[in-house]
């Protein structure tokens, strides 16, 4: 049997639920924190969003910033990825959320919140793990498809985290030409 193409294996990694092949609890939606504060009237609930803006956005910028170095040692077959200045500055950035996170006590109700920070975390810290251990080989394919499908599910945590009104989003529309800036 040959091994298929490239486009062949990105495609059958992207499936939609290859993300249900990681252990842990799935990426779930979950309350908007400044909703729930306003509709509970709780200064907590608005503290903890507002504490949540800086993990977010470093979270959000970790997983860009590793999926387009997945992408470049998938194209370039380079191993490499662990010792770029790039991933040294996204690692410093996935340190410093974790402490943040770490520090971060949701009030009652947003603990489901909560989890699905710590989720994107927990697998985006997988990729930079395994990117220091990629090695050419035989299995550099299988080890890129799984950090390909640990970032997905990275992503899929941080997304259902998103709460566009309390400042947390995957894609700043606010300065959009278009309507959805509105």
């Amino acid at each position: 049997m040959t091994e298929p193409d490239l486009f062949t294996r990105l495609a059958a990694t992207h499936k939609p639920d290859c993300l249900l092949s990681l252990d842990g609890p799935l990426p779930e939606a979950v309350p908007d924190p400044e909703e729930l504060g306003r509709t509970l009237g709780s200064d907590a609930v608005a503290a903890y969003a507002g504490a949540c803006r800086t993990i977010y956005e470093d979270l959000r910028r970790v997983i860009g910033q590793l999926s387009g170095l997945l992408i470049l040692a998938r194209l370039t077959n380079k191993t490499e990825m662990g010792d770029l200045p790039e991933m040294a500055q996204c690692r410093a950035r996935w340190n410093e959320a974790g402490q943040r996170l770490a520090a971060l006590f949701p009030p009652a109700g947003l603990q489901r919140h909560k989890a699905q920070l710590n989720g994107a975390h927990v697998f985006s810290g997988h990729v930079i793990a395994a990117a220091r251990d990629l090695r050419r080989g035989s299995d550099m394919d299988a080890q890129l498809d799984l950090m390909t499908v640990q970032i997905k599910r990275a992503y899929a945590h941080l997304e259902a985290a998103s709460a566009p009104k309390a400042g947390l989003q995957m894609v700043d529309f606010t300065h959009a030409c278009c309507a959805c800036a509105h």
